[in-house]
């Protein structure tokens, strides 16, 4: 009985011990499911935060584009007050040529000009919060008005100018375009005394300010939106972006894939070389490819920018075994570095011994330019070197073990009556190099003064120098910035500083062809290997592929953003694989597919 009694007692003790869990476990579950509720209506809050702060955004973003289309639409002037004019008040009128009429006490009529568009404290605010020149009370004296100026009557949100239509299309494409409109008109028919009383303030108080704000709006006015040809929707398959890379801390200024591997090779205004291995991207399924990638390797032996890159394949080049070939640096400090180039097989992260990374090192040559390198290009189909210099020489190289200095060309004034425009002791400054691929023992070369120059780099001869009827030669307005060939025509193809991409026929002698491809200076070029579509990159921002038979735009993507008046340095295709690389003054790569 003892024994039962016992094991009541312990069966008793277990259901108390079980009861007491559950009680805490429950109370336990109570709390935590009010701190998700707590979280939960933390994130509601948040998001509606956000989804207010992006509404401001809209609206400021509206007001600044309206107010800019209003300016560059030279709105209609404001009438002045026209009654009585022997009342002592002074007026100010803004006139659509860009002048103020400042009419003081004694009557003396001062002509200076209108400042740049500001907001409403501001004279300006005669642009922006201007009265309908179709209002015949406009033209009157208000009759509470002593001293306070010309009344401000609610403005026309919308006007029937281009830049009016565009403003209105942009809000259509917003999700709360309406509400923004309700609200800038609210604003806009506030208190337009307390706007006055600013203008006033302002236009006594502010003159050393609006001379300011006037000579930045002077130097920074934009040029003329020009307009691209855009293809209709057909077969073309877009790239989309699949990688990004930020291992540099500059911008970076030149691009070079490896022929036939997924290596990239870069080179930054930080003053160094990093190696990328892409296999990860172009080899799996999508699943399972990286989204980020480290470098492989980063050169330090540059003392200033590192401007441009050629890569050349292991059978163009002398390399040890497990290495996928060479490639070679040049920069501002006009100096040439030789590297060995890492296989895919490795997966050996950064960072190298000192032994490692100095046996990758093959031959330097630290004066191979009297001023900085802007372009090197490797021969296609031999182990020759292409370097131009600001120094107003194109050398080419023997690329071996080591760099052997072959031959020099130049382009006098003196022997080419097309040789006119900047120059260094009488010879061209060259920007671009690129060697022939239908006569490989030809290569062209672009200059700053907009010319091509095609050279028989065996003889060091010219055999012709032509460039467009349209391109300005007198300063740096129609300056090459980049060329490329095509691969199976002897067609020349230059990005140009006037924002034109130009194609030359080498055969005749003469441009065929022309197109506006960005809003800004197109700074890159490149061409695919089938040679049917052609990739620039531009100032503006923005990555276009152009189909080179129609010439027209069929892709077009945001690529990185501006900085200090730049944006996309370099443009690149992969010779065997469906890739295009961009760098940009955002220090970042893109690699698109």
């Amino acid at each position: 009985m003892e024994s039962v009694d016992a094991a009541l007692r312990y069966l008793q003790r277990q259901f108390a011990s079980v009861a007491s869990d559950e009680a805490h476990w429950n109370e336990e579950r109570q709390k935590l499911q009010a701190q998700v509720r707590e979280l939960e209506d933390q994130r509601s809050e948040q998001e509606q935060a956000y989804k207010d702060a992006m509404l401001r955004v809209k609206m400021l973003e509206f007001a600044l584009r309206q107010e800019r289309g209003r300016y560059l639409a030279s709105p209609a002037a404001v009438s002045s007050a026209g009654g009585s004019s022997t009342k002592p008040r002074t007026e100010s009128t803004e006139v659509s040529r860009g002048v103020t009429v400042t009419r003081s006490k004694s009557g003396r009529t001062i002509e200076q000009p209108s400042p740049a568009p500001s907001p409403a404290g501001s004279p300006k605010a005669y642009s922006i919060y201007r009265t309908d020149s179709r209002n015949k009370s406009a033209s009157s004296t208000p009759k509470n008005s002593q001293g306070k100026g010309t009344e401000i009557s609610r403005p026309r949100m919308m006007s029937r100018t281009a830049s009016g239509r565009e403003v209105e299309r942009e809000m259509n494409r917003t999700a709360s375009g309406r509400e923004v409109e309700r609200e800038m008109n609210r604003s806009a028919s506030g208190s337009g005394r307390e706007v006055e009383r600013e203008m006033n303030r302002s236009a006594s108080g502010s003159g050393r300010e609006v001379e300011r704000v006037e000579r930045t709006i002077e130097t920074a006015k934009p040029l003329k939106p020009a307009v691209i040809p855009i293809a209709p929707k057909g077969a073309y398959r877009a790239h989309k972006l699949k990688l990004k890379l930020s291992g540099h801390m500059d911008g970076v200024r030149a691009l070079a894939f490896h022929p036939t591997e997924p290596l990239l090779v870069s080179g930054s205004e930080d003053c160094t070389v990093k190696v990328w291995n892409l296999s990860s991207v172009a080899n799996g399924p999508p699943s399972q490819r990286a989204t980020e990638v480290d470098s492989l390797v980063t050169m330090r032996t540059h003392s200033k920018s590192v401007l441009a890159l050629a890569v050349f394949s292991s059978e163009n080049s002398e390399c040890p075994p497990g290495r996928a070939g060479s490639f070679v640096s040049a920069g501002r400090d006009g100096a040439l570095h030789l590297f060995q180039l890492p296989g895919t097989e490795t997966d050996k992260p950064e960072p190298y011994t000192y032994q490692e990374y100095e046996s990758m090192k093959m031959h330097s040559i630290k004066d191979a330019h009297d001023d900085a390198i802007w372009d090197l290009h490797a021969h296609p189909l031999s182990n020759t070197l292409f370097s131009a210099g600001a120094d107003g020489v194109v050398r080419t190289w023997g690329v071996m073990s080591d760099l052997t200095l072959q031959g020099e060309l130049r382009c006098t004034s003196k022997t080419n009556t097309n040789g006119t425009g900047p120059n260094i002791g009488g010879s061209l400054v060259p920007t671009s190099v690129h060697s022939m691929l239908t006569d490989p023992k030809t290569c062209v070369v672009g200059y700053t003064n907009g010319s091509i120059a095609q050279f028989d780099y065996a003889a060091e001869r010219v055999i012709q120098l032509t460039r467009a009827i349209d391109v300005d030669t007198k300063g740096r307005g129609g300056q090459v910035n980049k060329i490329t060939v095509h691969p199976t025509m002897p067609v020349a193809i230059a990005a140009h500083q006037d924002r034109k991409i130009r194609m030359y026929d080498m055969r005749a002698g003469e441009c065929v062809g022309s197109l506006t491809a960005h809003q800004d200076t197109v700074s890159s070029l490149s061409i695919d290997t089938a040679g049917l579509y052609l990739a620039s990159g531009g100032h503006d921002g923005s990555l276009r592929v152009w189909s080179v038979a129609d010439r027209h735009c069929v892709f077009e993507q945001t690529a990185h953003r501006p900085k200090l008046g730049e944006a996309v340095h370099s443009v690149t295709y992969h010779s065997s694989r469906n890739f295009i690389a961009t760098g940009g003054a955002d220090s970042t790569i893109k690699i698109f597919q």
